[in-house]
């Protein structure tokens, strides 16, 4: 699953990118995607974010508000804007996990899922895209691995009717 995170504030132009902040829509549409993730019995078995402040900060109330109780994991490569950043941490998932959640940035985030499914995808804040890969081990994963879009659910949506907060 690969999430983007929730709305950031914009308050202080002089807070750097890395350490902007969520803003109030942005914790609660995070709250919101941690209970569907609860409610669709998608919880991680991991969880690995972007260093990035408002990344870190969309995991952790996921993790909290889905029921996630093992260790988030942290990755500066999900910070970055290179597509093969995002395939060395997915080579580097431990097999024994077989729903992982990896939260990270626009851009990338859609070149990263066009890459993989073969077609683009909107990521709006807080958006999940559900994919199903076909790999026995996290090793074999490439972008031309075979794969299918489950989902694609943006938080906002949600709380507009679709999930029962």
């Amino acid at each position: 699953m690969l999430l983007r995170h929730a709305k950031s504030s914009w308050d202080d132009p002089e807070v750097q990118d890395h350490e902007r902040p969520l803003n109030k829509r942005g914790k609660q549409n995070a709250i919101t995607m941690g209970k569907y993730l609860k409610r669709e019995r998608l919880v991680p078995d991991l969880i690995i974010s972007s260093t990035a402040k408002r990344a870190n900060k969309t995991a952790n109330i996921i993790a909290k508000t889905s029921g996630y109780e093992k260790k988030m994991l942290e990755s500066e490569m999900l910070y970055s804007a290179i597509p093969e950043n995002y395939k060395k941490v997915i080579n580097e998932i431990p097999d024994k996990n077989n729903k992982v959640l990896l939260v990270g940035h626009n851009p990338i985030l859609e070149e990263v899922i066009a890459r993989i499914l073969g077609e683009s995808r909107i990521m709006k804040t807080c958006s999940l895209a559900h994919i199903e890969l076909s790999l026995d081990s996290w090793k074999q994963f490439s972008f031309n691995t075979k794969s299918k879009l489950i989902d694609l659910v943006v938080a906002r949506e949600l709380e507009e009717g679709i999930i029962d907060n």
